[in-house]
């Protein structure tokens, strides 16, 4: 099928049993404690179950690689669960997807984040929030303040600067991610303008 990347979207625990659900989340009850409740240590046997799965993968010819939100950010003293990825995956097993909106929302750079490690990032994903947001790690954020979704250059990130640090590493492909809701306009008038502002940027 012609298939190269086996990409994971969040970690997991070993024990998901020692969470307590939230019963008003119904069937994202499980996922959001696991989510809420990440600890460093948990984080640091996400790492060794990637490097394993990831060379399994490699039997195969298959990559793994992984994709961020902003709870991956949540600082635990001096790092973070990001950083324990980063540092704790053997980087020829274990690549990145960034979603740059998401290292946005957390409060870093998807610039400085390039520029550390431009060997670990083969996709990244694209999408924009208006100005206005608090920064977070908290997945769920709701509320004044919270993350609101909109096209690429009416939001406050700046890609110009995100895509020239890109075109510097083995980024082989952008995800434009138009995330709802569509209260302006439907979903085809939204791609459209996300599209001419990548168009208008690459000149």
């Amino acid at each position: 099928m012609g298939q190269e990347y086996t990409v994971l979207t969040v970690p997991w625990v070993a024990d998901p049993s020692k969470f307590t659900p939230d019963p008003k989340l119904g069937p994202y009850a499980v996922f959001m404690a696991v989510i809420q409740g990440l600890t460093l240590d948990d984080f640091k046997w996400n790492a060794e179950q990637f490097n394993k799965v990831g060379a399994e993968l490699k039997k195969s010819g298959l990559q793994l690689a992984y994709h961020n939100h902003n709870f991956e950010f949540k600082k635990y003293g001096d790092t973070t669960g990001y950083d324990a990825l980063l540092h704790l995956t053997d980087p020829e097993l274990v690549k990145f997807e960034m979603d740059c909106g998401w290292v946005t929302v957390a409060g870093h750079s998807p610039v400085e984040y390039l520029h550390k490690h431009p060997n670990r990032y083969r996709f990244l994903h694209i999408k924009d929030f208006k100005a206005g947001f608090t920064p977070t790690t908290t997945l769920d954020a709701t509320g004044g303040g919270a993350p609101v979704p909109t096209e690429l250059g009416r939001g406050m990130i700046d890609y110009k600067p995100i895509l020239a640090a890109a075109k510097k590493s083995p980024v082989r492909a952008y995800f434009i991610e138009q995330e709802p809701p569509f209260t302006e306009m439907p979903a085809l008038g939204a791609i459209k303008i996300d599209y001419r502002y990548l168009h208008d940027l690459h000149g």
